[in-house]
């Protein structure tokens, strides 16, 4: 593609060179620059993208775009062409949308947000239109993956230059309709194009990301981005039930369907029976039976099923697809066949995530409840001590541990945790693999332990140094051990 028809095309940059070369590739990163690139200089929140530039060039680019405000000066003189633009973030995303011929148009893109269960939604969506004959593809938390294709998730949602890339590839490899978990960051970030997607679907919103965002405000308002901007011929799937949802409801141009288990609610859920075999429960007054444990994946369950009926898709199809997910990684997921006691990973890392998390389990009836956890380094440290109370209040054994410390001292970690600590049942084990050893030690029958914050994660980041550590593989060994 030529780079004045990449201009033309986009129109969030200038030139007024004369040089045309062909573009063969697109990059904000000079590490992966090849011959005939289009380096774009983003500035970024650590550093600015400009460093790189003189690099770049020598790697191959061929063209620079360059982030040059209003009266901030002249661009600087190169030997390739330089363009100038006033968003260097909007430029990726509008000039990745274009390189890769807008592959968007010819899928059925579905976006889910909100602070949970986004990850467990994309895997509904994907079963239920498998078994409607559809060929799904998902951009998750988890995996991208599609047509017996699947790679590890870096982020939650990619960069726009990763997600158009793997648009073009999930086309071209016969993907029909397209899941893409969106993050807050992402859509703050301007990783994602809302005007692109077809359905926009919203699960939750409490307390996280603070470190980011500022405020819950400002939060919900990053959210809400991917609905205030959604095309009239979209459709919104929202969760009634969420104060947030309610405001967001008021925000979208096009056609809301909500989903609670209130009255108000056009899909509407009633919980017939929740066990750690599985729940039972009834949508708009038919019955589903789901292997998924807890009130909060019902919500989930709801999420899916009202879109999945916005796309056509009859009941009987979806519960089939429900009935055969039989797990979510690391979402309430079930380590070992233990008859006397049942351990669970989950991902919660919220104050309300735990929250849901512990009911949950509390619904199972268990005869006691032992949970592990610990709040991540480098984030929103406001949430640390509101974990630790909901923790401490929910379980009969709180067990706080490190979780991925990251750059800050994991004890400065648990001090803070322990700021909204007020009863005498928890203990404190820094060591994660001792502290899992420890609450399977304590385990009896019919207690349920919970390790909570890490879920489907294999790795822990200390420091500098990331290390392999699977909380499923520590719990079986555990378990092994006794």
């Amino acid at each position: 593609m030529r780079l004045k028809e990449i201009v033309r095309q986009t129109g969030c940059c200038s030139y007024r060179g004369s040089a045309d070369p062909e573009i063969t590739q697109v990059s904000t990163d000079s590490r992966t620059v090849k011959d005939g690139a289009l380096f774009i200089a983003v500035e970024g929140y650590k550093e600015s993208g400009k460093r790189y530039i003189d690099d770049a060039v020598s790697k191959g680019a061929r063209a620079v775009v360059f982030e040059k405000r209003t009266g901030s000066g002249e661009a600087p003189v190169m030997s390739v062409p330089v363009c100038h633009t006033e968003n260097a973030r909007r430029a990726v995303l509008l000039i990745s949308r274009a390189f890769f011929g807008y592959p968007s148009k010819d899928l059925t893109l579905i976006g889910v947000t909100g602070t949970n269960g986004k990850t467990t939604v994309t895997y509904l969506l994907e079963a239920i239109l498998r078994e409607a004959g559809k060929s799904p593809g998902v951009i998750g938390t988890v995996s991208y993956r599609y047509n017996h294709v699947e790679k590890k998730a870096n982020n939650t949602t990619p960069d726009p230059i990763v997600i158009q890339s793997l648009l073009k590839k999930m086309h071209e490899g016969g993907t029909s309709h397209l899941i893409i978990e969106v993050s807050s960051h992402a859509l703050c970030m301007e990783r994602i194009f809302p005007p692109d997607f077809d359905l926009a679907v919203f699960t939750n919103l409490s307390q996280d990301h603070l470190d980011f965002h500022g405020t819950m405000e400002d939060y919900f308002n990053a959210k809400a981005i991917l609905f205030r901007e959604l095309p009239e011929d979209a459709a919104a799937v929202i969760n009634i039930d969420d104060e947030y949802g309610r405001r967001l409801d008021r925000m979208v141009k096009g056609e809301v369907v909500t989903y609670g288990k209130g009255a108000g609610a056009m899909v509407r859920g009633e919980t017939k029976s929740l066990a750690v075999e599985g729940s039972l429960f009834s949508i708009n007054g038919y019955p589903f039976t789901t292997n998924l444990i807890g009130l909060h994946n019902i919500y989930n369950i709801l999420a899916s099923y009202a879109t999945a009926k916005k796309l056509g898709i009859d009941d009987d199809t979806i519960s089939r697809a429900l009935a055969n997910v039989t797990r979510i990684p690391g979402r309430f997921e079930r380590v070992g066949e233990a008859e006397d006691i049942h351990i669970f990973v989950d991902y919660a890392h919220t104050p309300d995530a735990l929250s849901k998390l512990l009911d949950a389990a509390h619904e199972l009836r268990p005869r006691r409840i032992i949970t592990v956890f610990g709040c991540g380094g480098d984030r929103d440290r406001t949430k640390r001590p509101l974990m630790g109370r909901v923790v401490e209040q929910k379980s009969d054994i709180a067990i706080v541990t490190s979780d991925n410390p990251r750059t800050e001292d994991p004890a400065a970690i648990i001090e803070d945790i322990k700021e909204g600590l007020r009863k005498d049942n928890h203990i404190v084990i820094p060591d994660r693999k001792s502290a899992i050893f420890r609450a399977v030690e304590l385990a009896r029958k019919d207690d349920i332990v919970l390790i909570a914050g890490k879920g489907h994660e294999d790795y822990q980041i200390l420091g500098d140094r990331t290390i392999h550590f699977d909380d499923r593989e520590v719990a079986l060994e555990a378990l092994k051990g006794l």
